[in-house]
């Protein structure tokens, strides 16, 4: 998936298409659009990029969160306070998640207490 990618996901979700009855500058949005994901990336602790058409390389519930990230500061930016409260809730939960989950196991020394050795 790439920025770009990343940006139309956000854009469904959000329901602002041509057809919509909602007032979106696109290439506004888009030029916005590598900060929001890099804000969003920051605090999903993912790998940042630097153009829209960069690779984002990670798991499918990282890619939810981030979208779901996008799409609450898109709706901020846009001045949809409904939209934006929704996202904040959904972007909440999808990255509480995705943070719980460890990427790799730490070493420890057993207890004394748990019958170790």
């Amino acid at each position: 998936m790439t920025g770009f990618d990343v940006f139309k996901r956000c854009m469904v979700l959000l329901g602002y298409s041509p057809e919509s009855n909602e007032v979106v500058d696109n290439k506004t949005l888009i030029n916005r659009m590598p900060d929001i994901i890099n804000q969003i990336a920051l605090d999903l602790k993912i790998p940042q990029i630097f153009s829209l058409s960069e690779k984002i390389n990670i798991n499918e519930a990282k890619i939810d969160a981030l979208c779901c990230g996008c799409a609450m500061l898109l709706a901020l930016t846009e001045g949809d306070s409904g939209k934006n409260q929704i996202f904040t809730a959904i972007y909440n939960a999808k990255r509480a998640s995705v943070l719980s989950q460890k990427a790799k196991k730490e070493d420890v020394l057993p207890s004394v207490r748990s019958g170790g050795i």
